[in-house]
């Protein structure tokens, strides 16, 4: 093995869905080119996992994802259920799920009006690179629950910021309780 690795980074000027088809075109290549099976999409209309399905074809597994069904983000929901039928068509997998990085420790910050939890701290720590980097993160935690990865074993992951996507990772997961065992491997884009 090489003592070091290069990995070239793509730094988006802005962040937002305008970065989406880039952002959809790395992970593909990194995916080929490293011969990766699946990529961890964070999805919240299903629009962003489903464009990247239609890209990658059947050689990739996709896994989509979405806010949990008692999310506060309701409108979000019901675009992801909208989309469903055409994710599972496409062979999506679609995990559905408490956020890693909030929650039932929502519920204390709700209650007490609170900021200062400690999965809040991780998550405002992540989000000083992006708050995709947090994202991607988060997601890869809540598909390794889902049983969808087997963890340690790294899985390129793509969020956004909001709506579409721009941010790519490649990561090791760690499941929830030994969440501090995830390891960040390469930041492959990211808005600056």
């Amino acid at each position: 093995m090489d003592p070091e690795t290069v990995r070239p980074t793509v730094y988006f000027s802005a962040k937002g869905p305008a970065n989406t088809e880039r952002a959809l075109a790395i992970a593909l290549e990194y995916a080929r080119r490293q011969a990766l099976d699946r990529i961890v999409v964070a999805s919240s209309s299903g629009r962003t996992a489903l464009r990247l399905a239609n890209l990658a074809g059947p050689d990739l597994e996709i896994i989509a994802v979405t806010y949990g069904a008692g999310s506060r983000y309701r409108e979000e929901v019901a675009a992801f259920d909208a989309n469903r039928g055409a994710l599972e068509a496409q062979g999506v997998r679609i995990v559905r799920g408490l956020h890693a990085l909030s929650g039932t420790e929502r519920a204390f910050e709700n209650r007490y009006q609170s900021g200062f939890i400690p999965l809040n701290v991780v998550a405002d720590t992540l989000r000083m690179f992006s708050q995709g980097v947090k994202v991607c993160v988060e997601i890869a935690v809540m598909a390794a629950e889902a049983g969808c990865l087997a963890p340690p074993g790294e899985v390129l992951c793509v969020a956004g910021s909001g709506e579409g996507a721009d941010t790519v990772l490649l990561l090791r997961p760690a499941y929830a309780a030994d969440l501090f065992a995830t390891r960040i491997r390469a930041l492959l884009c990211l808005p600056a």
